[in-house]
Formats: C-alpha cells, structure tokens, sequence
C-alpha cells in the first residue's frame, strides 16, 4: 500500500513538473504585449519561444508615468538567454528625458525600445548620448505626443536623449562646378510620365488650387516644376540625402497585416541616411527610382494624372493601407511635407529627404496642417 502511495506522489511530481516546464514556455501569448514583471527579468522560455516560432514580442512597462515599450524580432535573436528589460525614465536638469536600463549586460541581440513622452517636440529626430558622446540615433514618431524609438542591444547603461536641431533651409542653390556623373545614370526606360499634357492652362482656380488641385503653396517653401517642364542638365551634379523609414509601423504592429512582419526591418530603418549625386532639374522621384534599383530596395509607383506626378505605392513590399486605413507612404524635405507629388519637387543642393511610412495621414510623422 505504501509504494503505491509513493509511486502516486511520485508520478504525481513529475507531472506537475512537466506541468510547469511547459508553461514557462508555452503559457505567454505572443499576440498580445506582455507586462514587463517589477524586477524586470524576462526568462529565457519566452526569448525562445520568440526565437522559435520567428514571432515578434513585444513587452511593457511604465517608469514615473512614462509608458515605454520593448519590440523583440524572432529573427534577431541568435543566442536566447534571460534578460532585464526594466527601464527607468527620468530627466536631466534641463529637462532632457534619461533612460537608464537594469543591467548593462549585453542581450545578445538587438531589440527596439520606444518611450512614450507626455508632450510633443518640435523636431524631427533625435540622438541618444552617453557621457556627452552621441551613440544612438533616435526616429521620432506619434500623433499628439512624440515617441521616442530606438534601437539597443543592453550594453549601453544610460541614454540622455536631445532633439536634434531643425534644418536651415536654403534660401539659394549654390553654384556648382562640374564634377563626375552619378555612377548610376538616371533611368530613361520608362519615362512615360515625363509626356506632356495637352492642356497647358496655369489657372489659379477660386478655391486657390492650381489645375492639379495643389493647395497654395505655403510662403517660403519651392514651387512645383512640372514634369513636362522639367529641364535636366547633366553637365552639372549636386548632391542631397536620402533615407527610408517605417519606424510608426512597430508601434502599430496590431493593425499590420500579419502577412507583412517580414518585411519591417527591426529597427523601422530600410534605408539609412545616405549620400546620394543628382543632376541639375531632376526630381525626388527620380532619385528615388534610381536609388531604390542601385540599391535592390523594392518600389512601385503609378502616375496620377489628375495630380501630375507619380504617387508611391510600395516601398519595400510595404504599401498604403498595410498598416491601417490612414497608412502609406508620404516624403518631407528640410522637414516639411510637400503638399503635391514627388515628380515634380525639383531637388537642390543639400536637400535632406525622407521618405516616412505613417499609419495616421500623416499626423504620427510630424505632419500637420492641410496638404
């Protein structure tokens, strides 16, 4: 009588043991966020699973009333171990929002933190410093408050993060010199939207709108030059930067078609900052369709007639609507979002472009006002 008892308590144990063993690794959905514990430890069960099933995991917490966020990608994780992810959100004596991690010990892969401050910055980016040395770039992203996001691997203790300083924008376009040609000539393949329009009509309409229904252009900023009047000189070259981006995307990923997780960098970047030659009179659309085949990054456009220009639909498989009724693709310049269409904003010298993906028309990328 008393084996069998012993053989019962025995099968017993071990059952709850197995028990328990799975539901380290089983029990935590990775659909929904998962609240980041007080200590701040996430076992090594839940970074495997992520790694496991290629999923991305994302976890919560709260630091003196800021929310922040962590967006763990199963395919970054290479070697999965027990990690902190407590964070603490403090400020500087001028004001500076300071994040401090739990532990400076490395995670073993890269994961993308966001905190969610309760006021909005006029900027549009960010750097994160350490000891006074920028060591991190920072996207900006959020509709009536800025979210910070950035990307880190736990090896860096402490971040004070600082708005980056606007832009001066250029009031000429300096003279230039001839200098070598781009080493990747403009595309002429497919050029169909350079065809001219059989109405030349430059009416100003009551509404203040031109006849490709652009509203005024605000004071100070470049007006549109039509594709038909676009005039390229290639004797002379400038150069502008181009950088691509869907950082809005991770913190949405709930609205994301499931069958596009594959195709959002971890880090929201798909193309960083870059250095790029443009002849004289050429267009965004223009670098950016010859930027995107030298550099294997998918895109595709369409022309609008009624707009004039090429619109874009998809840019590295991600395409308006992927993320949200009010997604897509939108660009800005010197940190404005022109109000009509990329073929016919004539880049200059200097130009800073940025091609942002949103998930709220615009009002989660710094847009504001009426097209």
């Amino acid at each position: 009588m008393m084996k069998k008892i012993l053989s019962l308590l025995l099968a017993f144990t071990i059952m709850l043991s197995l028990c328990a063993c799975q539901g380290n690794f089983g029990s935590v959905n990775l659909n929904e966020s998962i609240e980041i514990p007080e200590n701040g430890i996430i076992k090594e069960s839940i970074i495997k699973k992520i790694q496991a099933e290629n999923a991305i995991g994302v976890f919560t917490g709260e630091s003196n009333g800021l929310r922040y966020e962590w967006t763990i990608f199963g395919s970054d994780i290479t070697e999965p171990k027990e990690i902190n992810l407590a964070v603490s959100i403090t400020k500087t004596v001028n004001g500076d929002p300071k994040v401090t991690l739990s532990t400076s010990e490395p995670f073993g892969f890269s994961a993308l933190l966001s905190v969610y401050l309760d006021d909005a910055w006029d900027a549009q980016s960010a750097t994160g410093y350490a000891d006074e040395k920028a060591v991190a770039s920072v996207s900006l992203t959020g509709s009536q408050t800025t979210i910070l996001n950035m990307t880190m691997d736990g090896s860096l203790g402490s971040l004070v993060i600082r708005p980056d300083e606007l832009p001066e924008e250029e009031t000429t376009t300096p003279e230039t010199e001839e200098t070598t040609e781009p080493t990747t000539q403009p595309t002429t393949g497919n050029d169909d939207y350079l065809s001219k329009p059989e109405d030349t009509d430059d009416t100003v309409y009551t509404d203040g709108k031109d006849k490709y229904l652009t509203d005024p252009i605000p004071e100070g900023k470049p007006k549109p030059v039509e594709p038909e009047d676009q005039e390229v000189d290639k004797g002379k070259t400038y150069t502008c930067t181009f950088s691509i981006e869907c950082s809005t995307i991770l913190n949405n990923l709930d609205q994301l078609d499931p069958d596009k997780l594959e195709c959002v960098p971890s880090n929201g970047v798909i193309l960083a900052k870059t250095t790029v030659t443009f002849y004289e009179g050429e267009s965004v659309f223009d670098v950016l369709q010859r930027l995107c085949k030298e550099k294997g990054i998918h895109m595709e456009s369409s022309w609008t007639p009624i707009y004039n220009s090429a619109y874009i639909e998809g840019i590295h498989n991600l395409y308006e609507f992927d993320c949200g009724e009010l997604s897509g693709w939108m660009y800005r310049v010197n940190g404005w979002y022109p109000n009509y269409g990329c073929s016919r904003y004539q880049l200059k010298q200097g130009d800073v472009v940025e091609w942002r993906y949103t998930c709220d028309l615009g009002e989660d990328v710094g847009r504001s006002g009426s097209w």
